[in-house]
């Protein structure tokens, strides 16, 4: 084989180690605004990852046998896996719908098999295509072989730096699956047309131009609501949208991450926010007096910012996404002068070097909690942190009784463990429809959340704190970073996850 030829099947198994990647990275966040990002989501988008190149690599084997030096079988592969990749984001989102009240385990798996599946079946038949066109004698297969999978792994490593540092974060999930599927595609279909003038290359170069065309994938739309802000990035989906309240009789604007409602203003007047946690939390931080240092982790579109500012506190606010203060700045009017830390919260937490009167974690809506936040570990590191007299809030599920309220449950087990007295409060409404706050400070220190009657700092309410009896502790787990307890996090995420995309699809198209 001329040395031409063989550096073009090398360039071809480049790409296929890039793409590779690229389908797997693009297909785990394209389950992030159904089914979340845990390591349930991971496991299963690696083990349809393996399962689909170990499917490949047997079929390869058996294509390349029965059709030896056949370039045309391998052109042809190419072109189906590049097809399948460029597809994936206009099927993803019809299928996910779909499997939305499968558990969480079965919908991933279930949802990943039929999107993701096919494409790595024909990514994994081009290693074992190539290695038998490049060998010609039975001694020199080894070093084709070894060839041809350290190239494919090479571009895999960089498609997955390349993916997850900038190009993931900058352009989204949905033009780089589409841009990926047409890199791979083309070269394959160019060679088909130049080779006998097949007419297979200009019909998948045409497909491929006319889908590209087509309207923006992976974007439901909805006549009741509009959007007016997209974007696709590293932590999943964010939207603003717009639409009329009925239950309010208020017009909405909402910040909507990986299909969760988060904030949710009212258009007219944003200073009112439609979650009732986000007067319950300054309810009680007004027991502290002004310049107070106070920790904000998780930020949406900036509600409780103004709020805890409005009571003159020296304030750190910690967000994972970036682009969610520019979001909070356009549409929700944060103070464009807010320093906003973009980190993870533990981190900040673990790193932190002066000590804070309240650290207030606003981190579980957005898609499942991270579970990583709220072990004993974690907590004990905010513990050291906190002053004596300092007070720990955490929004949370609504969730307490049963299954569902086993995490709950469990939050507080923990707190208990880190020698943290607590109290739980609700918001109006019933489990499905409202928050647990609970408020958590040294056993060695007097209550704080008791000044606040003595406070007149307070912002008015429009409701009372709903106190919660202290629930029954027996069957709770303490959480720790050792044993992870996914399966906790992983019924109530769900449950909210069900009750939000039936809200914002299902009812309202």
């Amino acid at each position: 084989m001329k040395q031409s030829s063989r550096t073009y099947l090398y360039l071809l198994s480049f790409l296929e180690g890039g793409c590779v990647m690229a389908c797997e990275l693009i297909g785990a966040k394209m389950l992030a605004p159904y089914f979340g990002t845990s390591l349930y989501v991971w496991a299963a988008a690696l083990g349809i990852t393996l399962g689909g190149l170990m499917t490949g690599y047997y079929l390869g084997g058996i294509v390349s046998h029965r059709a030896a030096n056949n370039l045309k079988a391998l052109y042809l592969v190419l072109i189906a896996a590049a097809a399948f990749l460029f597809l994936m984001p206009f099927t993803s989102e019809l299928i996910m719908d779909a499997a939305l009240e499968l558990s969480l385990q079965a919908g991933a798996m279930l949802s990943l098999f039929i999107f993701m599946f096919p494409p790595l079946v024909f990514m994994g038949m081009v290693s074992p295509l190539i290695i038998n066109l490049l060998t010609r004698e039975v001694k020199g297969a080894g070093n084709s072989a070894g060839n041809v999978y350290a190239i494919s792994t090479l571009g895999g490593i960089l498609a997955t730096f390349l993916l997850g540092f900038y190009i993931i974060p900058e352009f989204g999930i949905s033009g780089p699956a589409m841009i990926g599927g047409f890199c791979l595609g083309v070269l394959p279909a160019v060679s088909l047309l130049r080779s006998n003038k097949n007419l297979i290359g200009m019909a998948v170069l045409v497909l491929l131009a006319v889908l590209g065309l087509a309207r923006p994938p992976y974007q439901h739309t909805s006549t009741a609501f509009k959007t007016i802000y997209y974007s696709e990035g590293i932590m999943g989906q964010v939207k603003v949208v717009e639409f009329f309240m009925p239950e309010s009789g208020r017009d909405i604007r909402s910040l909507v991450v990986n299909n969760t409602l988060q904030t949710m203003a009212d258009v007219s007047d944003p200073e009112y926010d439609y979650w009732a946690y986000t007067r319950l939390v300054p309810y009680f931080a007004a027991a502290y007096p002004a310049e107070s240092r106070v920790l904000l982790l998780g930020m949406g579109g900036g509600t409780l910012v103004r709020r805890l500012d409005a009571l003159q506190f020296e304030l750190d606010v910690v967000e994972i996404d970036r682009r969610i203060k520019d979001v909070a700045v356009e549409y929700f009017g944060l103070n464009p002068e807010q320093e906003v830390i973009i980190d993870d919260a533990r981190h900040v937490v673990r790193t932190a070097q002066t000590p804070y009167s309240l650290i207030i974690y606003d981190v579980f809506k957005g898609e499942s909690a991270p579970e990583h936040v709220l072990t004993r570990q974690g907590l004990e590191e905010a513990k050291k942190v906190l002053r004596p007299d300092g007070l720990i809030l955490i929004n949370f599920y609504g969730y307490l009784d049963g299954n569902l309220g086993l995490l709950t449950r469990s939050i507080a087990k923990t707190l208990q463990s880190c020698d943290f007295q607590f109290q739980l409060f609700a918001t109006p409404g019933d489990p499905d429809h409202r928050n647990i706050v609970l408020a958590a400070w040294p056993k060695t220190a007097g209550s704080p959340i008791e000044r606040e009657v003595l406070s007149n700092r307070q912002q008015p309410l429009s409701f009372e704190p709903i106190p919660i009896p202290n629930p029954d502790l027996s069957d709770a787990l303490v959480l720790t970073d050792e044993k992870p307890q996914l399966k906790l996090f992983a019924g109530a995420a769900m449950q909210w996850r069900r009750l939000y995309n039936s809200y914002l699809i299902r009812n309202n198209d």
